[in-house]
């Protein structure tokens, strides 16, 4: 299972057909890749991105508090592993500020383009007014002088989705979703504590249509490099039918 937080910290990406089949390969296409995790022995630095908002959902969490889930799709386009931070706000129909936050990516390897899913609202940071509008930009000098998180990708395998029970929902979206995977060590030490992930569906049609992010329950309190462990999802939730999942996970 997993427990939803406003946390994050690693990523990688693993696409799996609905049809419970598993897939060791990244995805391809564009707005979807994750780079190798090895590439974290390389110093992260702080470096402009190409940020911009490519989906979000207005809906009620099981509590009956409006929250807004999104997705923005982040390009490093340098030669390097980049840290990234990004604003997230929702704005009313004034333009006036309704719900923020401030989020770290993990490290995005040089020309390579990742989704970030992200919420607002909801039972914990309740929005003040009706979101109209989402803004999402790079937080610029968001880590200080030296520019440098350290928050590599964890390698991620053996993904199965599969068509879940809407009873195990926190929102009322109308469709849910299951998933399994595979999370390996792939850094050069040992990890220690939560790990953060988050899941992005999509259709058919390449289209981003839900997802969810938390924080694991399971992960070993110290898990050496190279060893693995078994993550378990329910009640992603979803606004369509999803196909396949793009999952991401990293240290935090």
């Amino acid at each position: 299972m997993h427990v939803r937080t406003t946390a994050l910290v690693t990523i990688a990406v693993l696409a799996a057909t609905l049809t419970g089949c598993s897939s060791d390969k990244a995805d391809s296409k564009p707005g979807h890749i994750a780079g190798d995790s090895a590439a974290v022995a390389n110093q992260p630095s702080e470096s402009r991105a190409d940020v911009r908002l490519v989906w979000s959902h207005t809906g009620k969490d099981d509590s009956g508090d409006t929250g807004v889930t999104y997705v923005a799709r982040v390009t490093n386009p340098g030669n390097s592993l980049a840290s990234v931070a990004i604003d997230a706000r929702a704005l009313d129909k004034t333009g006036a500020i309704v719900g923020s936050g401030r989020e770290t990516l993990p490290n995005i390897p040089a020309h390579t383009t990742v989704d970030f899913l992200g919420t607002l609202g909801g039972s914990f940071t309740q929005l003040t007014g009706s979101p109209a509008k989402i803004d999402v930009t790079q937080a610029k000098d968001a880590f200080g002088r030296a520019g440098a998180v350290e928050q590599p990708m964890l390698a991620t395998s053996e993904l199965k989705l599969t068509q879940g029970n809407r009873d195990d929902l926190f929102t009322n979206d109308p469709f849910s979703y299951d998933l399994t995977v595979k999370v390996t060590n792939s850094t050069h030490g040992d990890l220690q504590g939560m790990v953060t992930q988050q899941v992005i569906l999509y259709n058919a049609a390449g289209q981003i249509v839900g997802g969810d992010r938390g924080s694991s329950d399971n992960a070993p309190d110290n898990l050496p490099a190279g060893m693995s462990y078994r993550e378990e999802w329910t009640g992603i939730p979803a606004q369509g039918r999803a196909t396949r999942a793009v999952y991401t996970v990293w240290e935090g």
